[in-house]
């Protein structure tokens, strides 16, 4: 299988006169070729904004690209095109790197840029990251880190979007009014409705805190070695509670509620956090008996304030 390779870097290329050159399917964003050693790789930021995330993209000083993995429902795994990615230099095949670039004359096809050839960082060659599915549910995606072979195309318009992962455990106090990255909408609907239950039980207890005179605030986390930060809802800085929002009292919403709280609250510098759970009206017995033997407060909606338990 020799290699053949002839399109210089910054031209452009449509997937079907690469398909006629050098082989692999005409579709996807990860495709290897049985006619030639090359795997080709497609990176597009407006169809990763679409979906709600966007982490592919150069780092801050180009000197590592970051590509998103394939696989639009679930979890993505390490089969297929990320297999094939991943372990491209044992099967002895190039990574070719395009990025979407405009349109093919009039028509809606989009036209592809060769930025050049890559290989994945053996030292560091992904992270898992969380970004929406096709249909809105969270999951887990593959973010491959690939290194240029040689000379490659660096463009600010390619320059990634995401936070670069910290090396260490970054918690801050922020306004209310920062929209969270974790809140996807299912592309093209409205938000989901318990999201829009939730933002409307924030804002209302939100209120009834600073009628208090309370400091409100929200905590931005960003765990080591990650690129995705955490937003947590409401954070009384004046009492040092933080409190978990939920749109519904079922079982399987204050299990969750207690996840995050814990996850939450060991990255949280302040001493002494204390943890409850905002909900809009009473749960069961039980829920509130399996919170407090937690030591995690309820806190639900009845008119026309709030109670605590």
């Amino acid at each position: 299988m020799p290699d053949t390779w002839s399109t210089p870097i910054g031209a452009h290329l449509t997937r079907e006169a690469r398909v006629a050159a050098y082989g692999g399917a005409p579709y996807g964003g990860i495709e290897p070729s049985r006619r030639s050693p090359n795997v080709f790789i497609y990176s597009d930021h407006e169809a990763g904004a679409i979906h709600g995330y966007n982490y592919d993209g150069w780092n801050e000083d180009s000197t590592a690209f970051y590509f998103t993995g394939e696989g639009r429902h679930g979890d993505q795994e390490l089969r297929e095109g990320n297999r094939a990615l991943l372990d491209h230099e044992q099967a002895g095949r190039a990574l070719r790197l395009f990025v979407a670039d405009g349109t093919i004359g009039k028509s809606a096809q989009k036209d592809h840029l060769y930025i050049g050839e890559f290989r994945i960082d053996a030292d560091a060659p992904f992270t898992t990251e969380e970004a929406p599915d096709l249909d809105g549910e969270n999951r887990t995606v593959f973010v491959f880190r690939l290194l240029p072979v040689g000379n490659a195309l660096r463009r600010d318009a390619d320059k990634g979007t995401a936070p670069t992962a910290p090396g260490s455990t970054l918690a801050n106090l922020v306004e209310l009014e920062v929209s969270t990255v974790t809140e996807f909408e299912v592309p093209g609907s409205d938000p989901a409705t318990a999201v829009k239950r939730e933002q409307q039980l924030v804002a209302r207890f939100t209120s009834d805190l600073e009628v208090q005179g309370r400091d409100v605030k929200r905590w931005k986390i960003q765990p080591a070695g990650e690129r995705c930060s955490l937003w947590t809802d409401v954070y009384d800085a004046t009492a040092g509670i933080l409190y978990e929002a939920k749109g519904t009292t079922t079982r399987d919403a204050i299990r969750r509620s207690i996840g995050q709280l814990l996850d939450y609250r060991r990255h949280i510098p302040a001493a002494d956090v204390k943890l409850a759970v905002l909900l809009p009206h009473r749960p069961s017995d039980d829920l509130v008996a399996l919170l407090q033997g937690l030591d995690i407060g309820c806190v639900y909606e009845s008119p026309p304030g709030f109670v605590s338990e």
